[in-house]
């Protein structure tokens, strides 16, 4: 520890390569150093080489010898993931669709090297480390560390690869075919193993995933939220036909090019939902989703007037029906209302 405190204080270590000593009060000499029985290496001329990496755990650098250092690669790529919007007509029939990119791929002639050939480095005759002798006072400290020519690697390239002109990759024009099955939803990935560019750090390219997702469009009909086999949509019908019922034609839905017809029964409450068993998304597994329809009733404006003109000829009608399901007796009236 005493000698890592000398070597790691610039003026400290200064002083103890010009004098001998960690202290110019001392008149030079060699310092205590902590070697036991190896003490007065000063005066032993050129001094004792030693692997100063190992004694101080490699916080000089150095770390030790060991053959050349590849760098080390990850295994696979992470994936590339693309959102692809699909329109409820092509979930409901299913598509296939080709998509056209250009990635990078390793050159085959030198297989991502970007070399035409390799040599053993000179500076370590391949080793890929280096060791140097480093005054230390009146020592000699023996550092090890990787080769500075060839980076640890123990050979240097020659020449430029002459399919990539050192470039490492080539480029290359792909198409995919994304097939959209019916049934799928958003959310439904359709994944492409190792269709992304390679790279430097990963032996194995990624893979391409397409995230299929709602394509941003103005439909009547919908996928039920929480339900996606499920569709909903609304319609608005009239006052009469909402008393009366009615079939109401229903265009947009793709499994419906003329039209879905939707029967409104008798007496249909404002805000009411209708189910249309079968009139949904189709299954993966078979089959179809359902239909959700919420009615909307708004009295038109002749309905309206014609209210307002025959208020007492309607108000007898549903007087009279009241009556008959009273049993003849007319409704009794509550306080503060008007026969």
């Amino acid at each position: 520890q005493k000698a890592y405190d000398v070597l790691s204080d610039e003026q400290r270590r200064a002083m103890y390569d010009a004098t001998g000593s960690e202290d110019a009060g001392e008149g030079g000499g060699p310092p205590p150093f902590p070697f036991g029985g190896m003490g007065g290496m000063g005066g032993m001329g050129g001094g004792i080489p030693f692997d100063i990496g190992s004694l101080f755990g490699g916080m000089f650098g150095g770390g030790g010898g060991g053959g050349p250092r590849r760098r080390q690669k990850g295994a696979k790529a992470p994936a590339k993931i693309h959102e692809m919007p699909v329109s409820l007509w092509d979930f409901y029939y299913g598509k296939s669709i080709a998509v056209k990119f250009e990635r990078q791929k390793f050159c085959s002639d030198c297989k991502g090297e970007g070399v035409a050939s390799w040599k053993a480095c000179g500076g370590c005759g391949g080793s890929g480390q280096r060791s140097q002798m480093v005054m230390m006072g009146p020592m000699q400290a023996m550092m090890h560390g990787p080769c500075a020519e060839c980076a640890g690697e123990g050979r240097v390239g020659e020449g430029s690869c002459w399919g990539c002109g050192g470039r490492k990759f080539k480029t290359e024009e792909r198409q995919l075919g994304v097939v959209i099955q019916p049934g799928m939803v958003p959310g439904d990935v359709v994944t492409f193993p190792r269709e992304c560019s390679d790279q430097e750090d990963y032996l194995e390219a990624g893979d391409v995933q397409i995230v299929l997702t709602e394509a941003d469009e103005d439909t009547r009909f919908q996928r039920k939220p929480g339900a996606a086999s499920s569709l909903v949509t609304e319609t608005r019908i009239g006052l009469k036909d909402a008393l009366l019922g009615c079939k109401e034609k229903m265009d947009g839905h793709p499994g419906h090019p003329q039209g879905l017809i939707v029967d409104i029964p008798v007496g249909i409450q404002n805000g009411e939902t209708l189910l249309v068993p079968g009139a949904g998304m189709p299954l993966k597994g078979g089959g179809q989703g359902d239909l959700f329809v919420t009615v909307r009733v708004v009295a038109t404006a002749a309905e309206k007037e014609l209210l307002r003109r025959e208020a007492a000829r309607v108000r007898e009608l549903f007087t009279a029906s009241e009556a008959q399901t009273t049993g003849g007796q007319p409704p009794a009236s509550t306080p503060g209302s008007s026969p």
